[in-house]
């Protein structure tokens, strides 16, 4: 069932005041996580057997922004520290925070993993930080922004820096169905502070999180009330969550973020595929829908699938993906459509008209839902009914050809995601639906993930089949398609 969660108002009531300022201490020198220690001065002495040896500096995890305004960033000087020390009796994570500017900070993210940006006021980025940021969101680093006393200013402005970084990448708020809410607790509800509900600035129990994703990976993380006050135990007014919903929101941010490391650092860095000179007439080509919400998943994986279609059966493909918008006439010269997603959209009647006569015209829509998400798999079974609703979309038996040809596959190894909802099984039987028009088939849909078994990606979250048999059962699907 898709869960709407409802665009409150917020500018209506007067926002909190900041917490009263504590003057911060000059940041100590710290060593990160990817320096060496420095060298031992000459001649060394031997340590004697009942000395005690000092522990190593557990890695830098957070970097906290320092901004020429104190009054704005460091009206909470303790909140990484108390968050840090909180998961480390908690969940035994050693990890330590460093405070740097915007200029700062290294482009390279084993540097400084996760940039932690909290505030109240109105603030604008330089275009080179923008610029500076961009690289190193693209190279798998992670960006938080606070909104500290849930201050509308500060998040107005984060929301605009984040769409100045990465113009191309919608910011949506994350559904309860992201796998941010269950990186480490099992997220549903959370507890707002009073005055956020005596203001009327929150009328429901779900946490407002926004994201902007890279791939398949939300890179950017925006809190629009906040959890800064929580993690210091603070109890001044604001609106934001209560303490311990605060540590168990910061607790799986960072448990999501250190999850999806790899994950950033090699999405879109696949084997590059060119197509060979000349013509590309009688190629395979596939049209990828772009839709307003975040549709540009894996852009390797369907490359990396043409490859293995055109090993194994020989038909020329090309290996130019090209975008869609289904209100653009040239979305006809493409014989097969491809849609994905993570979380819901909706299409208009325009679009939804133009899908609906492609498909008619004998135009083939295949689809998957990112990283099995349930949101996406809801909107795109109702757009669906809308576009064609006299050809349902059934199941697909296990004797139809489409899991028979060219590849067998009747059972699929599992992810590690979807094993832990089907009972720790290690197979399945491929869950793959589809839609007929006069006999053909139209319209191919699985509602699990196989992109991520096409790029051969890290994919810690995805709700889908293992690299092998996603291959092979997205070859199935190709072929299926040429053939029909």
């Amino acid at each position: 069932m898709l869960v709407i969660l409802p665009v409150l108002a917020v500018a209506a009531p007067k926002p909190p005041d900041p917490p009263p300022m504590e003057q911060p201490k000059p940041p100590p020198a710290q060593v990160s996580s990817s320096e060496g220690m420095p060298p031992l001065p000459y001649p060394v002495v031997p340590q004697k057997r009942q000395e005690r040896k000092n522990p190593p500096q557990p890695p830098v995890l957070l970097t906290k922004i320092r901004t020429n305004d104190a009054e704005d960033w460091a009206r909470t000087p303790h909140d990484l520290k108390k968050l840090l020390e909180w998961m480390s009796g908690e969940m035994g994570a050693s990890f330590t925070s460093n405070i740097k500017t915007w200029a700062e900070i290294s482009t390279n993210p084993r540097e400084n993993p996760v940039l932690y940006r909290s505030g109240y006021k109105p603030f604008k980025l330089e275009p080179k930080e923008a610029t500076r940021l961009r690289e190193y969101l693209r190279n798998g680093g992670t960006v938080i922004f606070n909104a500290l006393v849930g201050h509308p200013d500060f998040y107005q402005s984060a929301v605009e820096a984040a769409q100045q970084i990465l113009p191309e990448s919608p910011v949506y708020r994350l559904r309860l169905d992201h796998p941010l809410f269950r990186a480490y607790n099992e997220i549903k509800q959370v507890k707002y502070r009073e005055r956020a509900i005596r203001d009327g600035v929150v009328s429901d129990n779900f946490p407002w999180i926004d994201g902007v994703d890279i791939d398949n990976r939300t890179a950017i993380i925006i809190s629009r009330f906040d959890i800064a006050m929580g993690w210091e135990k603070n109890r001044h007014d604001s609106w934001g969550y209560e303490d311990a919903d605060a540590r168990r929101l910061g607790a799986n941010i960072l448990s999501y973020v250190t999850a999806m490391q790899e994950a950033g650092r090699s999405a879109g860095k696949s084997v590059e595929l060119a197509d060979a000179g000349g013509s590309k007439a009688g190629s395979l080509r596939i049209g990828w829908i772009a839709h307003a919400g975040p549709w540009k998943t894996r852009p390797a994986a369907m490359p990396m699938l043409l490859r293995k279609f055109n090993e194994a059966t020989g038909a020329p493909v090309s290996f130019e993906w090209r975008e869609v918008v289904l209100t653009d006439a040239s979305m006809f010269e493409t014989p097969m459509l491809y849609l994905t997603g993570t979380t819901d959209f909706t299409l208009g009647e325009n679009e939804r008209a133009n899908l609906r006569q492609f498909l008619m015209k004998g135009g083939v829509l295949f689809a998957e839902a990112g990283d099995g998400r349930s949101t996406f798999d809801s909107a795109f079974r109702a757009e669906m009914a809308k576009v064609l609703p006299d050809h349902p979309l059934l199941p697909v038996p296990a004797t139809a050809s489409l899991l028979h040809q060219p590849n067998e596959v009747g059972t699929v190894k599992v992810r590690p995601a979807l094993a832990a909802q089907l009972d720790k099984r290690a197979t399945t039987t491929p869950e793959l639906f589809a839609a007929e028009i006069n006999g053909a088939t139209a319209v191919i849909y699985c509602p699990r993930d196989l992109s991520a078994g096409w790029e051969q990606a890290p994919a810690p979250y995805a709700i889908g089949y293992e690299a092998a048999d996603s291959t092979a059962l997205g070859v199935n699907i190709l072929f299926h398609a040429l053939v029909r």
